[in-house]
């Protein structure tokens, strides 16, 4: 009884590791694509990241390739959405896109009801520093790459 207590005790402490290694397995195997290999229309796409793409993990790439491909599919508002956000994930040093995905985990985590209403005060928060006709106001929005997540962690 012990003796199963213990294999199974080991077996839970383990399994997680097993997991993460297959994981880190799979995103080292993912091949990469070179940029000079992407078609036109994703170079088009995705030129915010021309500079970083043959740095980049094939599991990243192939998640933007993705996206890429779902581009012509979108809605003019969703184009000009993920253009923005493309631009201002380009311009992230390091630790800002660390400090993204971290805000991103933390917010999947939290009940849908809480994530809108984040989300809807984080997009009240920026529509009123934004000056009309696009213009910044004084002393807003910070730069690309430094805005606030709903979380209030930069992004």
């Amino acid at each position: 009884m012990l003796r199963n207590a213990l294999r199974l005790a080991i077996a839970a402490l383990l399994l997680p590791a097993a997991f993460a290694l297959a994981a880190a397995d799979r995103d080292l195997t993912t091949p990469t694509t070179p940029w000079s290999n992407l078609n036109p229309a994703d170079r088009q796409v995705l030129a915010p990241l021309a500079g970083e793409w043959d740095r980049m993990p094939g599991y990243q790439q192939q998640r933007l390739l993705s996206a890429a491909k779902q581009y012509p599919k979108m809605q003019p508002i969703q184009r000009e959405r993920f253009q923005e956000r493309i631009h201002d994930w380009a311009a992230m040093s390091p630790d800002q896109r660390k400090a993204a995905r971290e805000t991103f985990q933390g917010m999947k985590k939290l009940p849908p009801e809480k994530q809108h209403e984040l989300k809807e005060r984080w997009l009240k928060k920026r529509e009123a520093q934004q000056a009309p006709g696009g213009q910044q106001a004084p002393g807003g929005q910070q730069a690309p790459g430094r805005q606030q997540a709903p979380g209030g962690k930069p992004q």
